[in-house]
C-alpha cells in the first residue's frame, strides 16, 4: 500500500506533534517533583538541621530520595492531613532511616532502611512528618523516639 504525500505528511506531522506532547508532559511532571521548599528544624536539646527539603506534594514525596547517591540534608515529607503512612526505598540506592513524627512534634518511630527494597516501613499510627536521613544521621545528631521537633523555619528554595 502507498500513502499519499499529503497524508503522509499528516501522520508524520501527528506523530512528531505527540512526541512533542509527551516530552512536555513528562517536563512538568518532572518539575512539579522538584521541591520548591527547604526547612531548618529544630528539635529538643537544641539540635538543629538546616536546609531541610520539604516535599508536600504527591509528586515530590513519591520522588523523594530516590536515585540520587547522596541523602545530602535528608528529606522532611509533610502530611496534611496527618495520617498512617507507608514508606518504601525501591529505586533508593542509598541506606535511609526514617523517623515518623507525631501532629505535636514528637518523633515516635526510628527504623532504618535498606537500599532498593521493596520492604514497607509503617508509622502504625497518624504522622504530620516523614523525616528521612542518612543511616546512623539521627544518632550522631543526637535523635531518638521521643525527641521533639519544636520549630521549623521554611524558606522557597529560589
Amino acid at each position: 500500500m502507498t500513502m499519499k504525500p499529503a497524508i503522509m505528511k499528516s501522520a508524520v506531522g501527528l506523530i512528531v506533534a505527540g512526541a512533542l506532547l509527551a516530552f512536555a508532559a513528562h517536563r512538568q511532571q518532572a518539575q512539579a517533583a522538584d521541591v520548591a521548599e527547604v526547612c531548618d528544624l529544630t528539635f529538643t536539646g537544641n539540635v538543629q538541621l538546616r536546609g531541610v527539603p520539604v516535599a508536600r506534594t504527591k509528586a515530590q514525596q513519591a520522588k523523594g530520595l530516590s536515585n540520587r547517591d547522596d541523602a545530602g540534608p535528608g528529606m522532611l515529607f509533610a502530611f496534611d492531613p496527618p495520617g498512617k503512612l507507608a514508606f518504601w526505598m525501591r529505586d533508593t540506592r542509598i541506606p535511609l532511616s526514617i523517623a515518623f513524627v507525631s501532629e505535636d512534634g514528637t518523633l515516635f518511630v526510628i527504623e532504618d532502611m535498606q537500599p532498593e527494597s521493596d520492604e514497607y516501613h509503617l508509622s502504625m499510627k497518624p504522622a504530620k512528618y516523614a523525616l528521612e536521613l542518612a543511616q546512623g544521621q539521627f544518632q550522631r545528631e543526637g535523635l531518638a523516639v521521643g525527641s521533639r521537633l519544636l520549630k521549623e523555619d521554611c524558606r522557597p528554595t529560589k
